[in-house]
């Protein structure tokens, strides 16, 4: 038996906040382009990203709340939230109680109008893992076992809870344990792996810096200047350029970064350890281009 709570405010007032970070990301974008090269232009389009960042988060909570559902069989209850399911052994729960009963703190977590994704802490359970549309007393259940409680926003509790009884009753057609279950992510498996989302992170950082380092002194950089360039480089070292020459380096730093990042992505779901490899590689050389950035505006 499935059940769906009703999503549709907390899917409107989502796709609101979705939209608004996505408006802000493309007017603090074109700021940016308008301001040029220097600190206004970085920090806004470093605001930029970070509207855009938001916006993909409150789109894929937006996605999560409408795949929000309460599966119920003989063997488990099922939460379902985006990519995740809390899967919860039938002859676990121990006691289903009415919103009524219970006096909840706030829910911290993916929360606005409609939606209460979360933690919550109450008297009687202590804390509460919130997975509800709703936080009107009437309609949510609270669902406890040994290891956790449940909160779920379900529009006839007395029913909902008959159904698990008959079901409690049947007994499990399977062994299930109580664990909480990941959707694959294909391609993006990398979202998983805290070390390699850290190297790509890491490497990210760096990026940004040798923009930072540009933006900083292309203002004050005359029209001529003799460039330090690093050993190796295409251009020899004292030679006579303009500042717009020196963004070659940014530009090569950025262009590296994007190929490592797509590596590391693209080989992470067949071997983790080339990918963080990739990603500690990219790491490394956006470093030798904050460095060869710094000798070359020095």
């Amino acid at each position: 038996m499935l059940y769906r709570p009703s999503r549709a405010l907390g899917l409107l007032v989502g796709s609101v906040l979705t939209l608004w970070a996505a408006s802000v990301a493309v007017l603090l974008l074109n700021f940016g382009v308008q301001s040029g090269i220097g600190p206004a232009g970085f920090l806004a389009y470093a605001a930029a990203a970070a509207a855009a960042a938001l916006a993909m988060l409150f789109a894929y909570w937006s996605y999560a709340l409408a795949a929000l559902a309460y599966e119920l069989d003989r063997n488990a209850l099922v939460v379902s939230w985006g990519l995740t399911q809390q899967v919860i052994p039938l002859g676990a729960i121990e006691r289903l109680v009415p919103g009524t009963e219970v006096e909840a703190s706030p829910v911290r977590g993916v929360t606005w109008w409609g939606c209460y994704v979360g933690r919550a802490r109450t008297d009687a359970f202590g804390p509460v893992l919130y997975y509800s549309t709703t936080h009107v007393p009437e309609q949510v259940l609270y669902v406890g076992t040994p290891e956790r409680t449940y909160a779920l926003a379900v529009d006839d509790p007395a029913d909902f809870a008959q159904q698990v009884a008959i079901r409690q009753e049947l007994g499990p057609t399977a062994e299930v344990s109580h664990h909480v279950r990941h959707a694959d992510f294909g391609l993006f498996s990398i979202i998983g792996d805290r070390m390699a989302g850290g190297l790509a992170a890491l490497a990210v950082a760096a990026g940004t810096a040798v923009w930072l380092q540009v933006a900083l002194r292309y203002g004050s950089l005359p029209e001529t200047f003799q460039a330090h360039s690093p050993p190796g480089a295409a251009a020899p070292v004292g030679e006579f350029a303009g500042p717009a020459s020196i963004l070659a380096l940014p530009q090569t730093a950025t262009a590296i970064l994007v190929v490592g990042l797509i590596a590391g992505v693209a080989l992470h779901q067949w071997e983790r350890v080339a990918s963080r490899l990739v990603l500690a590689a990219a790491a490394v050389l956006q470093a030798v281009f904050i460095a060869a950035t710094a000798i070359a505006i020095a």
